[in-house]
């Protein structure tokens, strides 16, 4: 069974974020025919967030499913996002939760809602990084998985190994600018951009989460073979391709 992981990294700077979720692709790619693709936000143009005009439930559109702003990226990372069967989606703790780009792609992803939930049943797994250990990991992982859930996708954690260091956090991967000490973005700004490598928990936890994503993806896919035709909603969108126009 074949399965496509999406990484979105949501941090605006090239650094420690990106190597987690390269990091956690590259596990993911281990397991026999997995593929994966990674996406930057920094190397996106994203114009704003949601303006709750809700135009996206007039006219529901798979090339534009959020018509809130013209000539940005958004569409493009949600439509990738409905192509993948697992999600590995990373952040940068800012002021105890998300960054604004990263924000800003949630809010706009409501645009998918009115064509039938399609992100339901795939897989997400979260990855935070922050400037300490009790630096708001936590709170911007919960709010990771309260996204997904929100699309009815299925969350997982970083799989049942426990190696002997600790794996940091269950619910998702939580990772250090630094260890044993952080690396100050002010004082060392080059450092700073990969001192996530120092930390081996974070590392190691980000190559299980990948795994555990990429495994439960062909599990679902799999299962819902199996089970075709017994089962209350089918495998992805609840409705056919609306019209466009």
């Amino acid at each position: 069974m074949k399965a496509k992981i999406l990484g979105i990294s949501g941090s605006p700077r090239h650094g420690n974020t990106d190597i987690l979720v390269k990091e956690s692709l590259e596990a993911a790619e281990e397991l026999r025919d997995v593929e994966t693709e990674f996406i930057s936000v920094r190397d996106k143009k994203i114009r704003g967030g949601c303006l709750s005009t809700y135009r996206c439930f007039d006219n529901p559109s798979w090339t534009e499913p959020c018509r809130d702003y013209k000539n940005d990226d958004v569409n493009e990372i949600l439509l990738k996002m409905v192509e993948a069967d697992g999600i590995i989606v990373g952040v940068p703790v800012y002021w105890g939760g998300l960054t604004a780009q990263l924000k800003n792609i949630i809010d706009r992803s409501m645009g998918l809602e009115p064509l039938g939930f399609p992100l339901r049943n795939k897989i997400g797994g979260a990855i935070a990084v922050a400037y300490d250990r009790q630096g708001g990991l936590e709170g911007a992982i919960a709010e990771l998985q309260r996204w997904f859930l929100t699309h009815d996708m299925i969350p997982v954690g970083v799989g049942p190994e426990r190696p002997k260091q600790g794996i940091g956090c269950y619910y998702g991967v939580a990772a250090l600018q630094g260890w044993p000490s952080p690396v100050s973005t002010s004082v060392d700004p080059e450092a700073s951009l990969n001192a996530v490598k120092q930390d081996i928990v974070g590392m190691t936890a980000a190559r299980f989460l990948g795994k555990r994503v990429a495994e439960m993806a062909k599990v679902v896919k799999a299962g819902f073979v199996q089970v075709k035709g017994e089962t209350a909603w089918p495998y992805g969108a609840l409705k056919e391709k609306p019209k466009e126009g």
